[in-house]
């Protein structure tokens, strides 16, 4: 187990060693979880820890053993399997809190583990008194649907300060939600600035930390024009590659449904013309039959 003085060293050296718990992130992705909650012990001093989509505790770990940590929040409905926005579900086997608190037991000190409080609920769903004390860092990791993932967004921000970061993980497939958010703090008035950290972590600076995140993890962030391109090509290309098997029998049932209704309509039109084709020959027939019976009539009536 490690002591709080070797996780400190870790986290200040960006180790990623110091995630003892399983969490599923690329190791770029944890080198920049790090670096984040460097900014936030050098800048914020003590912070509160808020956490969306918490599993198995995995990125929960670093915060709960860090003595600037005060507290630490985290929400999580505990489904088991979760959407996102490749058309996926992906199974999380065995959700539960109580699971995530054992595992977490078994590498943490009791200390730690009382700065813990959970909630088995959407973060939209829970009132803000329920916290005791405001956030001043929160980490967006739920279902990852721009739907689900704006939402989140909207119901962190209730337990914030105002003057906050917010990171969210797998950007790439969350784009969109983390455009509309940057949307939403400009029509709140709210100051901001967004950073893409490698591999996929987004981080927005709100308020008076909106130059605290631009002017000191901008020197390591993506280039967010370029991220934000490449993640959506690769998005469709994923979802192109994964549904193409379905999108080729639906192809070839549209085929075959089109041929069935080709014979169909040229089966129509051939009895059409045979319809037309037999009105006309009994439109003749009984034209002809008329004649004969005015020439059998006058007949019989000399």
């Amino acid at each position: 187990m490690l002591t709080a003085d070797q996780a400190l060293g870790m986290i200040e050296t960006l180790d990623i060693a110091v995630f003892r718990v399983e969490t599923h992130s690329t190791p770029g992705d944890r080198a920049s979880f790090l670096r984040v909650q460097n900014l936030a012990r050098s800048v914020l001093g003590r912070y509160v820890y808020l956490e969306v989509g918490s599993h198995l505790g995995g990125s929960l770990f670093p915060h709960l053993i860090d003595p600037a940590c005060g507290a630490v929040l985290s929400f999580d409905p505990r489904p088991t399997a979760l959407p996102d926005e490749r058309g996926e579900f992906i199974p999380y086997p065995e959700n539960s809190t109580a699971r995530m608190i054992a595992v977490l037991g078994e590498q943490l000190p009791a200390s730690a583990m009382t700065k813990l409080t959970t909630f088995d609920s959407d973060v939209s769903a829970v009132l803000p008194e329920a916290a005791s004390s405001k956030a001043t860092l929160a980490f967006i990791d739920g279902v990852h649907t721009n739907q689900a993932c704006f939402s989140d967004f909207v119901g962190v921000l209730k337990f914030m300060e105002t003057d906050c970061i917010v990171c969210f993980h797998d950007a790439n497939l969350i784009a969109d939600a983390i455009i509309n958010a940057e949307r939403l703090l400009d029509h709140l008035g709210i100051a901001h600035e967004t950073v893409f950290l490698p591999d996929t972590v987004a981080v927005i600076g709100l308020g008076a930390h909106a130059s605290t995140v631009r002017d000191r993890l901008h020197p390591h962030s993506l280039e967010r024009a370029a991220y934000l391109e490449h993640s959506q090509r690769k998005l469709w290309s994923h979802i192109a590659k994964v549904h193409s098997p379905e999108l080729r029998a639906e192809i070839d049932r549209l085929r075959s449904e089109t041929s069935r209704l080709a014979e169909k309509v040229a089966r129509m039109r051939a009895e059409r013309r045979l319809g037309a084709r037999v009105s006309r020959i009994a439109r003749r027939l009984f034209a002809s039959l008329g004649k004969r019976a005015d020439r059998i009539r006058r007949r019989l009536a000399r």
